[in-house]
């Protein structure tokens, strides 16, 4: 083996049993948590701890008084709880735990003590209990656990673009007998036999724009939920989906999804007679892919998330509708950013990064549109953004094949090829005005992040981490606020331009 290798190896190996030296000895000793489980009149205690001022739980004791299957592997630091209504999976010294495509901010780190996995009770069972058929509740006040028989059994509702329509979803607890009639009036009504529902939880909500009303009803062996659509001719299909348990209905017309279905030269003739309102910005890299780091530890997919928020919060003001690809800290495929864009039919895509090179001396930002790298630098830029393919799955990876290919056979970003350019100018000259930061101009390169962005869209590289003056104007909040700055002025620049231009 590499020396160099098996120092890396016995570094991290060091610093891992550091952490869990440190942790063992920080922490007080257990105490337990009082755990009732009503109907059947269990009581019983939960190894529980005290660390940073906050109570965590034994993840495997909670597992066997809620009588489920927990399968930790404390040499990889992951496990999974097996609930009836999916599968949580957790990862050591994580704040985030998943349960199937989704994922769970519970704020705090997942631990390892006293040979066990312990989470942060508080956080932990909201998300337990949505896979449970019955209530699950932590009392904060009295630091205890109950397992109620469940008030409701439909908990949840939710609707999204997709490329072929409208996806609504309808959560549940347990596994209901269900049908969906659709009235002339536009409204799609869903019946639950057996169904428990909290009618005011559902009043008038609206988790899309496609949906003008929600009313919920509780009968006696039944809960229905109607749901009333804007006025389109619409067909739909349902399905009951696991992990986590829900009713789907996919709603099928014109007019239900926001997206293109397929390239024709007609479908993007359409999408410039719309107006500029929805804009994904995409902080980029993000768990386990850092990016870049500065000579301070600074790393790249922190700067980058930072100035999405602030960038998306000044797009809102200026009555955009904004759509981050990720806003925490969590991986995401290169393929599936401009995906998320897509379906959510978007107008415009702007990728935020930061740039770095060999050369220390290297400084200044970047606007980059998708076409055939033309300069060293642009070939290096994108060598180095694309290098995030390497967090991908053997799966997702066959999709890219090589930077020519993708600007060749990519037709349709070649129709939104001179919007993009306009667009990285604009946003070129606006920071080159607002910051200290040096420019480098605009240019072109085979970004994988922005081949099949079916709409104008952008890669700002704001500065080289990789430069010690860069990187300390990347780090501050000043900085990141004026070039948020000067990007907002630039899209609202582009929307007057391109909508008069219509």
């Amino acid at each position: 083996m590499n020396r160099n290798l098996i120092s890396s190896y016995n570094t991290a190996m060091l610093k891992l049993a550091t952490c869990i030296m440190v942790l063992f000895i920080s922490l007080p000793a257990m105490a337990g948590i009082k755990a009732v489980w009503v109907e059947k009149d269990i009581k019983t205690d939960i190894a529980s701890t005290d660390y940073g001022y906050v109570k965590y739980i034994s993840i495997r004791d909670l597992a066997k008084f809620l009588e489920i299957t927990n399968k930790a592997d404390l040499r990889k630091g992951v496990g999974s709880l097996y609930l009836e209504n999916g599968v949580l999976s957790y990862t050591l010294f994580s704040q985030y735990i998943t349960v199937g495509d989704k994922s769970y901010n519970i704020h705090k780190n997942i631990i390892l003590y006293n040979g066990d996995f312990f989470a942060p009770v508080e956080y932990l069972i909201p998300v337990i209990d949505k896979l449970m058929p019955d209530d699950l509740i932590y009392s904060v006040k009295d630091k205890s656990i109950g397992l109620f028989p469940a008030l409701y059994n439909i908990v949840g509702l939710t609707a999204q673009q997709k490329i072929n329509g409208l996806l609504i979803e309808v959560f549940i607890t347990e596994e209901l007998k269900y049908d969906v009639v659709k009235t002339n009036d536009n409204w799609v009504i869903l019946t639950m036999y057996q169904g428990k529902i909290d009618t005011m939880m559902f009043k008038n909500k609206r988790p899309d724009k496609a949906i003008y009303d929600t009313k919920a009803y509780q009968f006696d062996n039944s809960a229905q939920l109607s749901i009333r659509l804007r006025p389109r001719e619409f067909t739909f299909v349902s399905k009951l989906k696991s992990n986590p348990l829900r009713i789907q209905i996919m709603i099928k017309g014109e007019g239900f999804a926001d997206t293109v279905l397929s390239y024709t030269p007609n479908s993007t003739a359409k999408m410039r007679n719309n107006l500029i309102n929805v804009i994904v910005v995409d902080p980029g890299h993000g768990g386990e892919d850092n990016g870049a780091i500065g000579s301070s530890g600074f790393k790249e997919k922190e700067f980058n998330l930072a100035l999405s928020k602030t960038l998306s919060n000044m797009l809102e003001n200026e009555g955009f509708q904004v759509i981050l690809t990720r806003d925490y800290d969590n991986f995401i495929a290169l393929s599936d950013r401009t995906k998320i864009a897509n379906e959510a039919g978007a107008d415009m895509f702007i990728s935020i990064h930061a740039n770095a090179s060999t050369n220390k001396k290297a400084r200044g930002f970047l606007s980059f549109f998708l076409s055939d790298a033309k300069t060293d630098q642009a070939r290096a830029a994108a060598a180095l953004e694309n290098a995030s393919i390497q967090f991908e799955t053997p799966e997702s990876q066959k999709e890219y094949v090589s930077d020519l290919d993708f600007i060749l056979l990519d037709m349709v970003q070649s129709e939104f090829l001179k919007e993009s350019a306009d667009l990285a100018a604009l946003i070129e000259q606006n920071i080159q005005k607002a910051t200290k930061i040096k420019s480098r101009g605009v240019d072109q390169a085979g970004f994988f992040v922005l081949n099949k962005a079916y709409m104008p869209a952008v890669l700002v590289e704001a500065a080289f981490i990789s430069n010690k003056k860069d990187e300390k104007l990347l780090k501050s909040a000043k900085t990141r606020e004026n070039i948020a700055k000067a990007i907002t002025q630039s899209v609202v620049q582009f929307k007057k331009k391109y909508e008069a231009m219509k």
